[in-house]
């Protein structure tokens, strides 16, 4: 009967896994057509990211409804129990992502409709896809355990800070060039923060896979930038 039961709730933890990684593929799709919506100012493209945001949330609340049971009835204890608390804040950390997504399809269309902007003010595409291998990198950290991965991940998102302030910069001098484009420069700036707060999502999750593997609650981030100031 143990034994049974034992495989059973080892059964339900992959399923939970495949769940959290189908949640991951699709807030991933997500984000890269809110990022090209962008760059090629389709009012289409960044429709069709609201529409579907729905079933990333719909896939939030079964993740985290399939953990309250499995701690529920199987009071798991140490690793697993690790494992079960870190998929509930993976799969909130997607959410945030998937909304962060959603938030640049709904200003690129403001930009567009609103601005009668049919170029972009600024080029996202290496912070952008800096962010999308970010999340890449830390689902597959998650899936395979990989503390490889969550270095990496951490490391990209120095290039993200930095190339956030970069844009920043340029998007601020280009409204005090021309104050006709200031509406088209607060949207960008908006467009160009949910960049910058989906590659800190990635790096949350990363550090939770951390936390799996050692048990320690750290913010690994933090320490790589601080190592590194203290190198320099």
């Amino acid at each position: 009967m143990y034994m049974t039961t034992r495989l059973l709730f080892h059964e339900e933890l992959t399923s939970l896994d495949e769940n959290l990684m189908r949640m991951g593929a699709l807030t991933r799709a997500n984000v890269r057509r809110a990022f090209d919506a962008y760059t090629e100012a389709s009012v289409g493209a960044a429709d069709r990211v609201l529409d579907a945001d729905d079933e990333i949330d719909d896939l939030e609340v079964e993740i985290e409804s399939t953990c309250m049971r499995l701690l529920a009835l199987q009071q798991p204890m140490a690793r697993d129990l690790r494992r079960i608390s870190s998929a509930i804040k993976v799969s909130n950390e997607l959410e945030r992502i998937g909304d962060h997504g959603v938030l640049v399809a709904k200003n690129t269309r403001k930009l567009v409709q609103t601005c009668f902007s049919t170029r972009p003010l600024v080029d996202i595409g290496e912070m952008a896809n800096a962010a999308i291998r970010m999340l890449d990198d830390c689902l597959s950290a998650f899936l395979q355990r990989d503390m490889e991965l969550v270095k990496r991940v951490c490391e990209d998102d120095d290039f993200v800070d930095d190339a956030y302030k970069t844009l920043r910069e340029e998007v601020l001098y280009v409204a005090q060039q021309d104050p006709s484009l200031i509406s088209s420069a607060t949207y960008t700036l908006l467009v160009i923060t949910s960049v910058e707060r989906i590659a800190d999502y990635a790096t949350n999750i990363a550090e939770r896979v951390a936390y799996m593997e050692t048990g320690q609650m750290r913010r690994l981030a933090r320490e790589h930038r601080l190592s590194l100031t203290h190198f320099n």
